[in-house]
């Protein structure tokens, strides 16, 4: 008897455990979604850029009911990525990558607004991995 309980209390234990790191892997993964690409460009006027005949913007927006930190990059025709951050993003709110010259590709990383502990690559990390 004293074993069947010792096994029970173990498996409820074992499967909490991987509740919670289920669970934890899909808040990760759902704080992905609360930045949504709602619109892109090609070739409008920008004050950034002195010949913008080339250039990309592709908009961003905070989807969820919580603040976000995020950081977008814009590949430029030299493969080279233009980025943007925004730290504390409130719902609703929204942010542009662009590219004078643009391919049309971008990427974008997302944590809850002060979550310290998910880092953001460097520019130079981010240049170095995704240049092709």
């Amino acid at each position: 008897m004293k074993r069947a309980i010792t096994y029970s209390v173990g498996t409820i234990l074992a499967f909490t455990v991987m509740l919670c790191i289920f669970s934890i892997a899909r808040s990760e993964e759902d704080i992905n979604r609360c930045l949504v690409k709602y619109r892109s460009e090609w070739s409008k006027p920008c004050s950034q850029c002195q010949d913008y005949s080339k250039s990309y913007r592709a908009y961003f927006r905070n989807e969820c009911k919580e603040n976000l930190d995020i950081k977008v990059a814009s590949q430029e025709a030299d493969k080279r990525w233009k980025t943007f951050s925004r730290l504390n993003m409130q719902p609703g709110d929204s942010i542009v990558a662009y590219a004078c010259k643009g391919t049309g590709k971008y990427l974008y990383w997302v944590r809850k607004a002060g979550d310290n502990v998910i880092v953001f690559p460097t520019d130079e990390e981010i240049n170095h991995q995704y240049t092709k």
